[in-house]
């Protein structure tokens, strides 16, 4: 149930951060019907169906908000004050306010930190546009687990509330006792899961995974639009254009080769 809701509040708020950057940006044409409004609206519909049962009050606000998106030919970027606070409201109520827990999980051998960095920097941020605070990543300082923290436990704490589990698959991460351990708790929360296999890495050398076809090569630009078009879906982003996309991904597939 939360997971829905919470699926659904990102959706919300993606959008209207969208729509208010548009407006702040002049990038916004004050179309006669605004397709981002009608996006947001069924968004917003969403959001009340998943919280009918638990949070009747909270929903009869959605309800009556959703009109005032219905005919709007011109909005302001702060008209929104009312509904984030509600959206705010409902994460609190929902327990959904825990800010460590994110929503990308990334196994990996810190022998690959160079190759790590690039695709966390270069395919989720700057090309899909996921939050730093969104990923869970141990070789990236911010990312990782802080000072104090039980590492085991944080570490399967954020497996098992990822939206999606990346197994970023090399040698190095076959010979290492703690990816492998990584790799059977990302299995048994059976999250999405995404593999993907780093240069040199061999189909036939993955260890006793033996469904190689659900593993991708994470220098192919076709794997990498594909999962650039399942997480702007999936997160309801609207961060590049397929220009500005398809230039990062070429830079991306062209340093690391250099690695």
């Amino acid at each position: 149930m939360n997971n829905q809701i919470k699926q659904n509040i990102t959706e919300c708020q993606n959008i209207i951060e969208h729509i208010r950057n548009s407006i702040n940006d002049g990038k916004c044409n004050f179309c006669p019907k605004c397709k981002e409004l009608t996006s947001l609206y069924n968004a917003l519909n969403k959001l009340s169906i998943s919280i009918k049962s638990d949070l009747p009050i909270e929903e009869q606000y959605i309800q009556a908000y959703l009109p005032a998106l219905v005919g709007v030919s011109q909005v302001n970027a702060y008209d929104f004050g009312g509904i984030i606070a509600m959206i705010n409201i409902i994460r609190a109520k929902c327990n959904l306010t825990n800010d460590k827990q994110k929503n990308i999980f990334i196994s990996h051998s810190s022998k690959d930190k160079a190759i790590v960095q690039l695709f966390v920097d270069d395919v989720l941020q700057l090309g899909a546009g996921i939050k730093p605070e969104q990923i869970f990543c141990t070789s990236i300082e911010d990312m990782g687990i802080k000072n104090g923290d039980d590492i085991r436990k944080h570490i399967h704490q954020n497996i098992k509330n990822a939206d999606y589990s990346f197994l970023l698959i090399s040698n190095n991460y076959k010979k290492s006792e703690i990816c492998l351990n990584e790799m059977g708790a990302v299995w048994a929360y059976g999250n999405n899961v995404k593999l993907y296999l780093l240069p040199n890495t061999n189909f036939d050398c993955i260890g006793w995974l033996c469904n190689t076809r659900i593993a991708e090569r994470i220098d192919s630009s076709i794997a990498l639009d594909e999962l650039h078009e399942q997480l702007q879906q999936h997160y309801s982003l609207h961060n590049t254009s397929i220009k500005s996309w398809s230039r990062l991904r070429e830079k991306f597939l062209r340093e690391i080769r250099t690695i």
